[in-house]
């Protein structure tokens, strides 16, 4: 332990072992310990359960210091911690709190005996400024309240101010009850440490406060309907200052209105005929009154009158009336009366007969058309064929199929509105169902390149219905070929020279089948193969020898064009694949020439390019 820590609790223990001044025997006490003092209704404020605790790091257990910083921190808000170094020694608190210390005495101040005692107490009450009450805890001794006078002696050497005590309020006042007007509600305190002594009350309506409204309960006006209505508690204890508290808004609800009377119906429960109500009796006369009739639980919109007139829509349903009361400040109060008899049906009439429209084939819409009715009606409908019902054929249109080929269709309508019988009608019969016919969207087309041993494909294209199959005929130059029904066809020799086309056929169930050809492709060619070969025998001329040929085919003839020097040209005979021929007055050195085969039947046109030296 260090010096200085040493030499505090030298002192605290000197402090503590002082005992009563002849100052402090000079008055009255009037308790003396936690239990006898309790039961006298003098407060220890809980440090009989705390005295164990040391508080501003004093000395536990009965003694003056340990108890003040007890109520410094626990009644006055200070912190545990001591306000100043010298605070520690009972003589020296005056000394080292010399800025709040003066000779006034307040609750909750300090009471310090440096200069004729070593001692502190906690004022709990201020008779006068010549009589003070103390709460006490004496070293070796116990715990008490004093009476102490001026004039009787023992009178502190000063008062310390460290913090005024305060009312705290812990829970805010309320309003008991639902505020009401015409109804009594009371105000709840709330909870308050110290308990005070006494409250005062202030009741008010949007903040501000009602007049003469003081007392601990309040009724509610008409006046003050809709407004928030508070109740401000002003508690007051001896020694503390007053402290108000508000409670929380509430909003001041409608009285409420009675039945005495209910209302009653009169008249018959048909469609077209009137009901009426009576207004009924309510225990206030000033009251206005509003109507709404119902049909089943439903208010009906615009039926706001003491009468009535049943519609279609009521069909089935019992009507009731319902009478409200209303008065200002009061809660609107409604009387039903006993509902009426179900409302009698109407009855739907056909103005025209249904009917169908559209080509009676299979795969071709047909729709029905429901008549008119009188009043307006939903229908729904039913598809027949040779006189039987179409399963799952409900809809306005029908689709037939290959199952309704050859028969004869017709509709039967039903036509519904709530609250009338519902009616049925059959439209006549159409002429018996054709065969459908297969629609092409999209044309069939040929993908591949038409050249020797490439495949071509078919697109069959697009089609309805969706269900029909395709079959294929390749065709060469627009004649079938044997035995070439595939979807996809390899390029053969028999091809060369001839363009390809393919025929679809599409077949479906209870459709006429349907053909269409393809557009013909190029005719078929195959790439040429070309040789040249080219000698200079002097004087500017050049002989040229060329051959043509390609797989699979004799050797071809055509003509062949040669380009030279200047941009010149000249053609040649081709024959059985070969052509010879000679150019003269060619520039000397490299000379390239192009020379191009033109084509035939079966073979496509090609070039080829010789570099020859000219000598």
């Amino acid at each position: 332990m260090s010096h200085s820590r040493i030499a505090l609790v030298v002192l605290f223990f000197t402090a503590l072992l002082v005992p009563a001044t002849p100052a402090q025997a000079a008055s009255t006490v009037l308790c003396t310990g936690y239990t006898s003092c309790t039961d006298k209704g003098y407060s220890h404020s809980g440090y009989s359960t705390h005295q164990g605790t040391s508080y501003w790091n004093m000395y536990t257990g009965t003694n003056c210091t340990n108890y003040i910083a007890y109520r410094l921190i626990t009644t006055n808000g200070l912190p545990n911690k001591r306000p100043a170094p010298g605070v520690g020694n009972a003589r020296d608190w005056g000394t080292a709190m010399a800025s709040v210390t003066d000779s006034t005495p307040t609750v909750g101040a300090i009471a310090w005996w440096g200069r004729t005692g070593n001692h502190v107490a906690y004022i709990e009450r201020v008779v006068s400024a010549d009589e003070i009450w103390v709460s006490e805890s004496n070293w070796s001794g116990a715990f008490d309240w004093r009476k102490i006078t001026r004039s009787g002696g023992g009178w502190p050497d000063g008062i310390i101010h460290f913090t005024s005590p305060t009312l705290a309020n812990s829970t805010k006042p309320s309003v008991v009850g639902t505020p009401k007007v015409g109804t009594e509600v009371k105000a709840s305190v709330g909870a308050w440490s110290p308990v005070p002594s006494s409250y005062a009350y202030q009741w008010m309506v949007d903040g501000t406060p009602i007049g003469g409204a003081t007392a601990k309960t309040f009724t509610p006006t008409s006046s003050l309907l809709g407004k928030a209505l508070t109740v401000q508690v002003t508690a007051a204890h001896a020694g503390f200052p007053t402290v108000r508290v508000a409670s929380d808004p509430v909003a001041v609800a409608p009285g409420t209105l009675t039945i005495t009377t209910r209302p009653t119906l009169s008249g018959t429960a048909r469609v077209g005929s009137r009901l009426t109500t009576t207004t009924g009796a309510f225990s206030r006369k000033d009251v206005s009154l509003s109507y709404q009739w119902f049909s089943g639980a439903e208010p009906i919109p615009g039926a706001t009158a003491t009468s009535y007139v049943a519609r279609s829509v009521d069909v089935d349903r019992p009507l009731t009336a319902q009478v409200t009361a209303a008065r200002a400040g009061y809660t609107s109060t409604t009387a039903g009366t006993d509902a009426s008899a179900r409302v009698l049906a109407g009855t739907l009439t056909r103005r025209s007969d249904p009917s169908v429209s559209g080509t009676p084939r299979v795969g071709s819409r047909l729709t029905a058309n429901p008549g008119t009715w009188s009043p307006a009606a939903t229908t729904t409908f039913q598809w027949y064929a040779d006189g039987r019902a179409i399963d799952g054929a409900t809809d306005q249109t029908f689709v037939p199929t290959h199952r309704q080929r050859g028969a004869t269709l017709h509709v039967r309508v039903v036509a519904r509105r709530p609250g009338y019988t519902a009616s049925s009608a059959t439209s006549g019969s159409t002429p018996a169902l054709s065969a459908g016919r297969i629609a092409v969207q999209s044309s069939p087309t040929l993908t591949g390149t038409p050249t020797l041993g490439s495949v071509l494909t078919i697109d069959p294209g697009a089609f309805t219905p969706p269900s029909a199959s395709a079959r294929y005929q390749w065709l060469r130059d627009g004649k079938p070929v044997p035995g070439a029904t595939g979807r996809r066809r390899t390029v053969s020799p028999n091809d060369l020279g001839h363009r390809l086309s393919a025929t679809v056929t599409y077949k479906a169930t209870g459709y006429s089948p349907r053909a269409t050809t393809t557009a013909a492709s190029k005719k078929i060619r195959t790439a040429p193969k070309i040789s040249v070969k080219a000698q200079s025998s002097g004087g500017g001329t050049v002989a040229f020898t060329v051959a043509v040929s390609a797989a699979r085919i004799a050797p071809p003839g055509g003509s062949i064009s040669v380009r030279y020097a200047s941009g010149r040209s000249r053609t040649v005979k081709v024959t059985r694949g070969r052509a010879s021929f000679s150019l003269s007055g060619q520039p000397l050195g490299a000379q390239t020439y192009r020379i191009t085969y033109r084509g035939s039947s079966a073979i496509a046109s090609g070039f080829k390019d010789k570099t020859v030296t000219v000598r």
